[in-house]
């Protein structure tokens, strides 16, 4: 209780003000989203079967591995220009802003060209997707894709609407529509119990979303200019893809790490082997990571704000108690995930898959380590200088599917991915560490 006090009870009025409008956004969606992990998986294993489920976990991790030819500049952008506003600099403001948006439909339109050439050249003929026809899964991957690239699009106004630090607005949006568009997909399993309405109604959610997006920015927005040409440089471009880079880079690791790795399941095992590792990693990773989040997103504007001021000392002060939160959140995670996570696992799906306990504890505490680390170096990337720990990350889990890849061809156990997932995550923590304690900034921290 004194941890989070010390964390929360120590900025100003207004302050206090936002971050409960965004802590309570976050408790909203998290446990909008908590509820939806748990009820959406066993229903739709009840309305679509196994097999479908598999296909399903298989075929929306495919378009994810485009991201990797996505250079996002909006996460660095908006940091950017949270610094520069809180230093009451609107036109620099705007300068990053129009910059962020070129380059955005830049790399949009390039990856609607590589999507297009994957979908119209490449058969898929895979053993998970054996039961679906040609004409129907090239629907399904339209579907797959246009969604994926209005998320991306999406990404300009929701920074355009966060970068003052009201993150409730987007959070609310993300909610209703995921609500949405999973509800309407259950539904149509009951009535018609095929998959292809599914993406379908993915898609149509996805396009609806948009809308809203370009309404609430249109909305919000006074000062923020669009497609304002004469601020576009090539100077600050380059100076967006500099401080970009190890959000590009964490995107990465985020891919190779989850969507990749899913994939290549897909493609040495079957569809149940699948939606069992997707189902654990759902519980004991993303939930707990969801959880986590709430702080992270939460208090995030007030570092880069508290950075920008240079109130050192009160960074200070909130640092040390966001490290003593996490450490407590993570001995909380480690007791009730191997005491009780077998029998709510077994509950939550009904039995459905054979629950397997070594899975289970490489998973848990591959996401130990995952926290610390991100934890350490959050200070890094409130103020964008966090290029090496990202490489470093991506490198390591790089190397993680290339051996785990040449494993599984000669037919060994998936066991080894998350065998080798923990290890990558214990060498990113002590290198986290490391590299934190030589930022400036965090060793004056300790000096005071």
């Amino acid at each position: 209780m004194n941890t989070l006090k010390g964390l929360f009870l120590s900025f100003s009025k207004k302050q206090s003000t936002r971050i409960y409008k965004n802590f309570t956004s976050q408790i909203v969606s998290n446990s909008s989203q908590t509820i939806l992990q748990i009820i959406f998986p066993p229903l739709m294993i009840m309305v679509y079967g196994l097999e479908n489920f598999g296909i399903w976990i298989f075929l929306t991790a495919i378009p994810s591995l485009l991201s990797i030819l996505n250079f996002d500049l909006n996460a660095g952008a908006r940091t950017e220009m949270s610094i520069y506003f809180n230093k009451n600099n609107k036109k620099k403001v705007n300068e990053i802003f129009n910059n962020s948006i070129i380059i955005t439909i830049i790399f949009v339109l390039f990856l609607v060209f590589i999507g297009f050439f994957i979908i119209s050249s490449y058969d898929f003929n895979l053993n998970i997707l054996k039961n679906i026809n040609s004409d129907e899964l090239k629907i399904i991957l339209f579907c797959i894709f246009s969604s994926f690239y209005l998320h991306i699009f999406n990404a300009i106004f929701r920074t355009g609407i966060t970068y003052w630090g009201k993150f409730y607005i987007s959070t609310y949006i993300e909610i209703y529509f995921d609500l949405f568009a999973k509800i309407l997909i259950l539904i149509s399993g009951f009535i018609l119990s095929n998959l292809l309405f599914a993406f379908v109604i993915l898609f149509c959610s996805s396009v609806v979303k948009s809308i809203f997006y370009y309404y609430f920015f249109l909305q919000i927005n006074k000062s923020l200019t669009i497609f304002s040409f004469d601020l576009i440089s090539k100077k600050q471009i380059l100076r967006l893809l500099k401080v970009s880079t190890p959000y590009y880079f964490e995107s990465i690791c985020n891919i190779l790490k989850h969507s990749s790795q899913i994939i290549i399941l897909g493609i040495f095992f079957n569809a149940q082997t699948v939606g069992l590792v997707s189902t654990t990693k759902t519980l004991f990773y993303f939930f707990p990571t969801r959880i986590w989040d709430i702080i992270l997103k939460t208090i995030f504007y007030e570092f880069t704000k508290l950075y920008a001021d240079k109130n050192f000392n009160k960074l200070k002060n909130i640092y040390v108690n966001f490290l003593k939160l996490g450490s407590l959140f993570i001995i909380i995670f480690i007791f009730t995930s191997l005491s009780i996570g077998e029998h709510v696992y077994n509950l939550w799906l009904n039995n459905s898959y054979n629950f397997d306990l070594s899975l289970l504890i490489l998973i848990v505490l591959d996401l130990v380590f995952f926290i610390s680390a991100t934890s350490v170096s959050f200070v890094n990337k409130s103020i964008n200088k966090f290029f090496q720990i990202t490489f470093f990350q991506t490198v390591i889990n790089l190397i993680i599917i290339i051996i785990s890849y040449l494993l599984f061809i000669n037919q060994q156990s998936y066991y080894f991915l998350f065998l080798f997932n923990l290890i990558g995550s214990i060498l990113i923590f002590i290198y986290s560490v490391y590299f934190s304690l030589k930022l400036k900034i965090l060793r004056n921290l300790i000096k005071k």
